[in-house]
């Protein structure tokens, strides 16, 4: 049998696509900050954003806001597209990895077990630097996909070596 038509345990499978769900909701707001950096480029959105901003109640969340329109609206054309394009890539690996895990593909495990490593310090930083819930959330979402497909490669792993 392949690897792609190797029967699976249900909960296994269960588990994998659930962590490929998450893939692909991580996947959705990078696509979405990628089309909307694109948006910069008009005038009518950023006076919008600034509008909208406004409108929020603590000063602290508005001046924040405010800084990174200003620094996203400062980017040349050609920084901005190319920021944008990034996101937009990075957004292709989720996909990728969403699918893979979806499948229950064993290269799908190994690729997220390395980006998602690569990514944990990145995150670590976030979480110190600003402390919401929301980046500690993601880096403990993180942190237990990682744990799980450790050891789900290692039990894999010693169940093919005897």
């Amino acid at each position: 049998m392949t690897e792609a038509t190797a029967p699976r345990h249900p909960t296994s499978l269960v588990t994998l696509r659930l962590i490929a769900i998450f893939k692909f909701g991580k996947a959705i707001l990078v696509i979405a900050t990628g089309l909307g950096l694109l948006s910069f480029f008009n005038a009518d959105v950023v006076g919008r954003l600034y509008q909208i901003i406004g409108t929020l109640p603590y000063q602290f969340e508005q001046r924040l806001l405010r800084d990174a329109i200003d620094f996203l609206s400062s980017l040349s054309p050609v920084r901005l597209r190319t920021v944008a394009l990034a996101t937009l890539t990075y957004s292709g690996l989720f996909i990728v990895e969403g699918v893979g895990l979806w499948l229950g593909l064993h290269w799908a495990e190994i690729l997220t077990v390395i980006a998602t490593s690569s990514l944990i310090p990145i995150e670590i930083y976030e979480v110190w630097h600003k402390r919401s819930i929301g980046s500690v959330v993601v880096l403990l979402l993180n942190a237990l996909i990682l744990v799980y497909l450790l050891l789900r490669l290692k039990r894999e792993r010693a169940a093919a070596n005897g």
